[in-house]
């Protein structure tokens, strides 16, 4: 399991050092026995104008991440869908499940009739040949299915032994996770070409005469798309519009009809009547990384990072700096996401009486200095300050360098030459999560602190399923949150803007991010 675990800290990093644009926060949710994974209820309309701020790397889905979900998911259908909210319901796949125990042993029965835009069929081993690519691929999520097995036991049922209990491939094949989506045979046969075409079984496919790299993508209607119903537009353009300001305007001057928000604009959205649509996605705060004093003695002392739990005033912080865009928090999730407690919220209130008699039980009552290093982006360096500050009454002076320089910043806090470092951090399954967050050879722990406790209930969460593991996310992010290996403050959402005249924008806590083949005319 260890040799595993380090295969997925690439995709685990990746996942989350893109600020989560896009991960899931969903607990994971029950199947749903019926339904596809479009549907535009009869309504057709002529053109979606659709901008992002986000230019795709690749149209391949095997090496795109996870911010170029929206240029990846049109053309590609999933295995299975995720619904805006949180449901799971077939894609390309009919019904899926686990068999025997401990996660390890997945099978996917594949919808019947199903063609790629190039005519040819969806078969069993199309699905194996495209999970190989993917991990010979070395893309973003390729270690999420490294060293697994792909077979294909008759023409519609593809069977996956993990190499590891995996808990969540019902997700990963989302379109949440991009690699969900299966490329033709021909397609895998010229893989050059994926970058820049598409070669999918969804319900629509790009056209390359009308779209230009890094500016614009026209997508149109997949003919042999298997249920051409529910296809709800003759065209979708995405357009790419670097600056934030600048994608609030093309809606509000009505030359686009949907966009990927961001913080900094959503209140203007909604004063200039956009629906706007967002739910709770990251969380921000400190990362306590040296657990074991070999920077900064004091944080080895459990007391001390309670002690920074309890100085952190995270309502005032939340109300002068998000401006009702965020949520106090005191754990390392987001309302109803995985492993969340609502009870954990009440763990450290505000109290600086309590923060320095537990300072000085530790012996630090006449405080410290603590090194953090924080970036510019997610206002993190300006969260710092406010840390500070706070901080300061309880007798620790926060020496703060700030490096406006994201690679810069990177390297110094997952390098292990600072004992603390601010973050964002998207909230994704505990199985997910570990390898990122917390276990010891994690990227947000670069210091590599061990715990015999926190390690067993990984293990456990990981063979766990239903109710059992929804327990077993709770006991981790409760353990974390009472070990005080973090300092969390609050919680954000990536937000959407729409015009009045699309429907379908919607997002909840176990769906975060908009689906563009759930945007429909407004009815």
């Amino acid at each position: 399991m260890t040799t595993r675990r380090q295969a997925l800290i690439g995709a685990a990093t990746a996942l989350v050092l893109g600020l989560a644009a896009c991960s899931s926060s969903a607990k994971p949710p029950t199947q749903s026995a019926t339904g596809t994974g479009t549907g535009s209820g009869g309504r057709v309309g002529g053109t979606l104008t659709v901008v992002t701020d986000v230019s795709p790397q690749t149209l391949d889905p095997a090496k795109a991440v996870q911010n170029d979900a929206w240029f990846t998911e049109l053309a590609y259908e999933p295995l299975i869908v995720r619904h805006a909210d949180g449901t799971l319901v077939p894609g390309l796949a009919s019904s899926w499940s686990y068999t025997g125990t401990g996660n390890s042993t997945f099978v996917l029965h594949l919808r019947s009739g199903v063609k790629f835009s190039d005519g040819s069929a969806l078969t069993a081993q199309n699905v194996v040949d495209d999970l190989k690519y993917v991990v010979a691929s070395k893309g973003q999520m390729a270690p999420f299915l490294a060293g697994d097995t792909f077979t294909a036991t008759d023409p519609l049922t593809v069977t996956i032994k993990a190499a590891a209990p995996d808990p969540n491939f019902p997700q990963l094949l989302t379109q949440d996770y991009v690699v969900g989506g299966m490329i033709s045979k021909a397609g895998l046969a010229a893989p050059t070409g994926l970058g820049t075409r598409t070669a999918g079984a969804g319900p629509y496919m790009l056209d390359a005469g009308q779209s230009v790299t890094g500016d614009h993508y026209t997508y149109v209607p997949n003919p042999d798309y298997y249920d051409a119903t529910s296809v709800s537009w003759h065209k979708v353009v995405i357009k790419v519009v670097p600056d934030v300001q600048s994608v609030l305007s093309t809606l509000q001057t009505g030359q686009a009809d949907v966009a990927q928000g961001d913080p900094q604009t959503q209140n203007a959205a909604k004063q200039a009547g956009l629906t706007v649509a967002s739910s709770p996605l990251l969380w921000s705060g400190v990362v306590l990384a040296d657990r074991d004093g070999k920077l900064a003695k004091p944080l080895a002392d459990v007391r001390v990072r309670q002690a920074l739990n309890y100085g952190t005033d995270r309502t005032s912080i939340a109300d002068a700096l998000f401006k009702g865009l965020g949520e106090p928090t005191d754990q390392m999730t987001v309302p109803n996401g995985y492993g969340y407690d609502a009870q954990l919220n009440s763990t450290y209130p505000y109290d600086v009486n309590k923060a320095k008699q537990l300072l000085g039980a530790a012996g630090y009552g006449s405080g410290f200095q603590l090194k953090i290093v924080t970036p510019d982006y997610q206002q993190l360096n300006i969260l710092a300050q406010a840390l500070k500050q706070q901080w300061q009454k309880i007798g620790v002076d926060l020496q703060i360098t700030d490096d406006s320089d994201a690679n810069k910043y990177a390297a110094a806090a997952f390098g292990g030459s600072f004992p603390a470092f601010m973050t964002s951090f998207g909230a994704i399954p505990v199985w997910m999560e570990g390898p990122s967050l917390f276990m010891p050879t994690a990227a947000f722990n670069p210091l590599h602190a061990a715990d015999a406790a926190l390690t067993k209930l990984y293990d456990q969460e990981a063979v766990s399923s239903g109710a059992a593991q929804a327990a077993l996310d709770q006991q981790v992010e409760g353990y974390l949150v009472h070990q005080a290996w973090f300092v969390p403050v609050v919680t954000t959402g990536l937000p959407y803007y729409a015009r009045k005249s699309v429907g379908g924008i919607s997002t909840s806590a176990t769906e975060p991010l908009l689906d563009l083949y759930e945007v429909q005319p407004a009815g």
